[in-house]
C-alpha cells in the first residue's frame, strides 16, 4: 500500500518553558492582529465531572459549556498550554462544528515573535479562594 502524506500545518507559535509560569506558547513569527492562530476540539462532560476537573492541574484547560450549564468542556491541544493574563493578547471563541465544540485561538493585537500568547481566564488562577 502506498502511504500519501499529508500536508503539514505550520503553526505560528511554538510550546515554550516560561519561567515560573511552566509550558506556555510564543509566537514564532509576527502575528497580525486579528488573526486566527489556532483551533482545537473538546471533549464534553457532565456538570457532575466538572469538579474533578477543576479541582486539578487540568482546570486551565476548563471552558463553561456556551449552550448548556449543565456541562463544561475541557480543551484537547496546545490552546490548553496557553497562560493566563489579565491584560491578554489572544481571546478564545467557541464554534460548534457538526455536534462537537471547537475552541479557535485569535490575536487581540499585533504579536511579536518570541512574545507568549496569552488569555484572560476569567479568573485568577494563583488565587486560592
Amino acid at each position: 500500500m502506498k502511504r500519501v502524506a499529508s500536508p503539514l500545518t505550520v503553526r505560528p507559535y511554538q510550546v515554550t518553558a516560561i519561567r515560573g509560569r511552566g509550558l506556555g506558547l510564543t509566537a514564532c513569527c509576527i502575528i497580525d492582529p486579528r488573526t486566527k492562530i489556532d483551533d482545537c476540539f473538546t471533549w464534553e462532560l457532565p456538570r457532575r465531572d466538572i469538579k474533578h476537573v477543576t479541582e486539578t492541574v487540568l482546570n486551565g484547560n476548563y471552558f463553561d459549556h456556551p449552550v448548556c450549564s449543565q456541562r463544561g468542556l475541557v480543551a484537547i491541544g496546545h490552546i490548553s498550554l496557553i497562560n493566563h493574563d489579565p491584560e491578554p493578547n489572544c481571546e478564545w471563541r467557541m464554534v460548534q462544528v457538526h455536534d462537537r465544540w471547537m475552541i479557535e485561538v485569535w490575536s487581540l493585537r499585533r504579536l511579536s515573535r518570541g512574545e507568549e500568547l496569552t488569555f484572560d481566564y476569567g479568573y485568577d488562577p494563583t488565587s486560592e479562594g
